[in-house]
């Protein structure tokens, strides 16, 4: 699930831009979940770190866009960041801010849906979005940023993340197809490893915090060479 915030003083807008969101989950399977936030500084305010994507006005009472996307830039770097507005001349502005993309209204859902690829494409790379693990205490929704790393034990895997350990019945195999190849790969055969969260790879020794995992001999020079590519890209 992809987690969406839509910035917007028009209500029609925002019913326009959720609508969209609709229709491309329809068309990709990808599910989302919209917020909706009257102005920038309403956002700001409510805002948690825990959004895959900002769709931001520019014109709005109180605080313009711009101004909250400065302010968000001071406290979050990385988030995609999308103008929707109606005034061009603020697009070479938008670079400041490391904004995405611009759409010009009337968005229309074909330029929408082209640059919402352009977004799924990005919130894979940061390794964003949710997972929806059910085992038999019940179902979680989790963060994919927040997995460290999966493990399987005995026919099960136990995704470690930040929040503690999920034990549920599968295969390694069927974590990888789960989560983003540019950000997840085995070090052997037992691991699949959150790329953000290794410390360093000393010889035949993985870091991740205080875990000490096993990069096996076959596994070696293909990790390395995903470890270097997910650190350049």
């Amino acid at each position: 699930m992809i987690r969406v915030a839509v910035v917007e003083d028009d209500a029609a807008e925002a019913a326009r831009i959720s609508g969209y969101l609709e229709r491309y989950s329809k068309k990709s399977g990808e599910p989302f979940r919209v917020s909706v936030f009257g102005d920038g500084l309403d956002f700001l305010e409510k805002y948690k770190g825990d959004t895959d994507v900002i769709f931001m006005d520019i014109e709005m009472p109180h605080m313009n866009g711009m101004e909250a996307a400065e302010r968000l830039r001071t406290f979050d770097a990385e988030v995609p960041l999308v103008f929707i507005t109606n005034l061009k001349q603020f697009a070479l502005k938008g670079y400041k801010v490391f904004a995405l993309d611009f759409l010009v209204k009337p968005v229309s859902y074909a330029a929408f849906s082209t640059m919402m690829d352009r977004v799924r494409t990005r919130i894979t790379l940061r390794g964003g979005g949710d997972l929806y693990i059910r085992n038999a205490e019940g179902g979680y929704h989790v963060r994919i940023a927040d997995i460290r790393y999966v493990e399987i034990v005995r026919h099960y895997l136990v995704y470690h993340t930040v929040n503690g350990d999920i034990r549920v019945w599968g295969s390694l195999t069927d974590a990888e197809k789960l989560l983003p190849a540019a950000s997840f790969a085995r070090c052997n055969s037992c691991f699949l490893v959150n790329l953000a969260y290794v410390d360093k790879v000393e010889g035949s020794d993985l870091y991740i915090g205080k875990d000490v995992l096993a990069v096996s001999r076959g596994k070696r020079n293909e990790f390395m060479k995903r470890m270097l590519a997910y650190m350049e890209g």
